[in-house]
């Protein structure tokens, strides 16, 4: 389904960005439920100045684990369950 049908149907959208990118811009009416705090992205983007990206992942897979993930998780299905056809996007090509 292309992006112009999603929006003029208007489709719930989930955006996964963090905040901080959310605040800068987003599709109208999509809600936050970040996959990253703005203080998490920050940290996972210094890991992968100083230590490539294979050490970013690792981070990021860190800091969304156990009881965070499930948290996550459990917010994304809630969305879901109370917007039907609901969808979600986020900006990085597949590495969140």
């Amino acid at each position: 389904m292309d992006t112009a049908r999603i929006l003029r149907d208007g489709y719930p959208l989930i955006d996964l960005r963090s905040p901080a990118e959310f605040n800068r811009g987003a599709f109208p009416g999509a809600t936050n439920l970040p996959l990253l705090t703005d203080a998490e992205r920050a940290a996972v983007g210094t890991c992968y100045k100083l230590e490539g990206q294979d050490a970013a992942v690792a981070l990021g897979h860190q800091l969304v684990a156990g009881a965070t993930r499930s948290a996550r998780l459990d917010q994304w299905l809630a969305f879901a369950h109370a917007h039907q056809g609901a969808m979600l996007y986020c900006w990085r090509g597949g590495l969140r």
